[in-house]
C-alpha cells in the first residue's frame, strides 16, 4: 500500500508537471523589474514612446508591459511597434485601450522573431486618437540588466532607463521545455541556498 502511494506521489511530482509544460506557448525569460507607481509618463497624441532593449531571449514572441490608463478613459487605439536597431518594423500589434485595465500587465503577442538572443531593439508605444484627458501612462525604472532595458525616448530626449518589461520567447522543442523546467526545479530542489540574493 505505501508503495502504491509512494508511485502515487511520485507520478503527480515528476510526470504531471512534463504534460503541463507540453502546453506552454511562450517562455518569460525575466521577471519583471519592480517600480515606483509614481514615476511615469503620459501617451496621447503625437507623445510617443520608445524604448531600447537587448533581448536576452531567442525566437522572442511577446513584450510584456505594464501600463496605466487612468480611470479607463482611453479607449482609443493604442499602437506597439517593434523595430530592429536599424529602424526597421518588424512587427505591430494594436490594442483598443478600453480592453486596458488601469495599471495591468498587458502582453503584446506577436508571430516569433527568430535569432533575437542578444539583439538590440526597441518598441514604440503611441496613442494617436487620445487626447490629454484620455492618456494612458508607462512606468520609469533604471536601466537594468536582466530585462535588457538600456534607455528610452520622449518627446524628443533621450534618458537611460525606460519601463519595467518582460521579453518572452517561444519554446524551440517542447523536448527542450521540458528538460529546462525540471533542470531548473532539481537546481533549486537540491541546491535551496542558490536562490537566496546576497
Amino acid at each position: 500500500m505505501i508503495w502504491l502511494t509512494t508511485s502515487f506521489v511520485l507520478s503527480l511530482v515528476f510526470i504531471v508537471p512534463a504534460i503541463l509544460v507540453m502546453g506552454l506557448k511562450m517562455i518569460p525569460g525575466n521577471i519583471q523589474p519592480g517600480f515606483d507607481s509614481n514615476v511615469r509618463i503620459s501617451i496621447y497624441r503625437d507623445r510617443v514612446f520608445s524604448q531600447k532593449f537587448i533581448s536576452k531571449v531567442n525566437n522572442m514572441t511577446a513584450i510584456g508591459v505594464s501600463i496605466r490608463n487612468p480611470n479607463l478613459k482611453n479607449k482609443a487605439d493604442i499602437i506597439f511597434n517593434l523595430h530592429d536597431s536599424e529602424g526597421f518594423t518588424l512587427r505591430t500589434v494594436m490594442i483598443n485601450g478600453q480592453n486596458l485595465e488601469d495599471g495591468s500587465f498587458t502582453k503584446l503577442v506577436f508571430a516569433p522573431v527568430p535569432d533575437s538572443l542578444g539583439e538590440e531593439y526597441f518598441f514604440t508605444i503611441s496613442s494617436p486618437a487620445a487626447g490629454p484627458e484620455e492618456t494612458i501612462e508607462v512606468f520609469i525604472i533604471e536601466p537594468d540588466d536582466l530585462s535588457g532595458i538600456t534607455e528610452y525616448s520622449y518627446l524628443e530626449e533621450t534618458h537611460s532607463g525606460g519601463t519595467p518589461i518582460v521579453v518572452y520567447e517561444k519554446p524551440g522543442s517542447k523536448l527542450n521545455t521540458v528538460k529546462a523546467v525540471y533542470s531548473s526545479w532539481l537546481s533549486r530542489l537540491l541546491l535551496p541556498g542558490s536562490q537566496k540574493s546576497e
